[in-house]
């Protein structure tokens, strides 16, 4: 199951091993269905995904009429906290909102509690990481009150976004970036970038480590 002696734990802790694998069956169990029912659900909404996807709890996944939403091969959407022990503020939330908008999600990607919101386009290439509640939008909502434009927004691959940030609209962000918790991005990201901070500013390149 893990690198861990579990005959060893059996020993010295059998009521905590014995709990460990009952979790882990539980959490196959889980997996398995709301991994069926998000499928089931895909499908009827018109919805492209590729092989090997996972859903760890049931995604509120939403299409507009005339809109794509796409996602690749291998990739996870965690929905439940058993899954996340950050916790989990709400399901993974992936949803257009006008005709002609895309959210295209790349392959072996993986999502905690996100929510993913396009009026006109959201592309996340391959081998991206979201942590717990993260959000990412290409639309700033509420037109009633202060109406603006959607701006396209692009996230590289192998970037790596942590719990809690929010990448805004018209955001950019090159491959191999590492967004910190809780920070919000406002403007372009460059590759091998780490930023942090209320707006999002850099802190250093990963390649200078």
């Amino acid at each position: 199951m893990t690198q861990y002696n579990h005959f060893k734990f059996l020993k010295l802790d059998p009521i905590g091993e014995l709990y460990f694998i009952f979790n882990k069956i539980y959490k196959s169990i889980y997996t398995l269905s709301s991994t069926f029912i998000s499928k089931m659900y895909l499908k009827f909404g018109g919805i492209k995904y590729g092989k090997h996807i996972k859903f760890r709890g049931i995604a509120i996944v939403e299409r507009f009429q005339c809109s794509i939403i796409q996602i690749g091969d291998n990739c996870t959407f965690n929905s439940s906290s058993h899954f996340n022990f950050r916790g989990i503020n709400h399901p993974c939330i992936i949803q257009t909102g006008k005709p002609e908008a895309k959210i295209i999600i790349g392959n072996h990607c993986r999502f905690s509690g996100v929510s993913i919101v396009a009026d006109k386009e959201v592309i996340i290439e391959d081998n991206v990481t979201l942590g717990a509640n993260a959000i990412i939008g290409d639309r700033d909502g509420h037109n009633e009150i202060y109406a603006s434009e959607p701006r396209p927004v692009h996230i590289g691959k192998n970037v790596w976004i942590g719990m809690n940030a929010t990448i805004m609209k018209g955001v950019t962000i090159g491959e191999y970036a590492i967004i910190g918790a809780g920070a919000i991005v406002t403007k372009d990201v460059p590759p091998y970038a780490i930023v942090a901070g209320v707006p999002a500013k850099i802190i250093k390149y990963r390649n200078n480590e």
